[in-house]
């Protein structure tokens, strides 16, 4: 038989724990209608502008509007068609970062505002990925008042080897946050630069996105294209 004691204890007296920024910001909706928005790219191989529209069909939903696309050649060319091929439109969302925030993050600063945590990335189930996310630092930045996420960034913070033949000097990955009109948070600005060697041969490469414009598709709130 348990003790009265424990029997007649009030449910009110059991300790409440609190939700942390970070919880609030990876249990925000993610769920919301689709946008179709203009892009800039500035990159290696191309820089352009473009509209990206999730309502078009597969393959067709990246529109170039600068330069035009029977003018590039080359390593534009093909960096334009697998920028066509690839672009679902659907991928700008800051809560697909959530997947790669461990449970174990540590808040390093706050603010009446705002939350930031710090932790070594989670890689998914890519063996390569994980080669390299485990030499990184990842930080992420919530919102305190209408939880979601306001920043992610993955940086190495000294020179590492993935593998025998490959070494990484330098790498940096930022994305700064926006919100969409329906109160999510979008990539609007998103920064890569990585350099290093490989098989003895020097390789770098650098990338700018901006998202701007947003303007929702009608009647997209129930259909798959806004579900991610």
């Amino acid at each position: 038989m348990r003790p009265a004691f424990l029997i007649a204890l009030p449910l009110f007296a059991l300790p409440a724990f609190a939700e942390t920024p970070l919880e609030a910001a990876l249990s925000a909706p993610a769920e919301g209608p689709a946008y179709k928005f203009d892009l800039k790219l500035e990159g290696d191989d191309l820089n352009a502008e473009a509209q990206v529209d999730p309502s078009l069909p597969e393959g067709e939903r990246l529109v170039l509007i600068s330069p035009a696309a029977d003018t590039l050649e080359g390593d534009a060319a093909e960096r334009y068609a697998d920028l066509k091929a690839n672009t679902s439109g659907d991928k700008i969302w800051c809560s697909s970062f959530k997947e790669n925030i461990p449970a174990d993050a540590k808040m390093i600063s706050e603010s009446g505002e705002a939350a930031v945590y710090s932790f070594t990335p989670l890689p998914g189930d890519d063996e390569e990925t994980a080669k390299v996310y485990k030499h990184l630092t990842g930080r992420v930045t919530v919102s305190k008042d209408a939880p979601g996420i306001l920043a992610f960034e993955m940086f190495a913070e000294k020179p590492f080897k993935p593998a025998m033949v490959a070494k990484i000097d330098s790498f940096s990955m930022k994305a700064n946050c926006a919100r969409a009109p329906d109160g999510r948070t979008y990539i609007q600005a998103f920064a890569l630069d990585i350099s290093g060697n490989a098989m003895m041969q020097p390789f770098s490469q650098s990338e700018r996105r901006e998202v701007t414009n947003l303007v929702a598709l009608p009647d997209s709130a129930d259909t798959a294209l806004g579900q991610r």
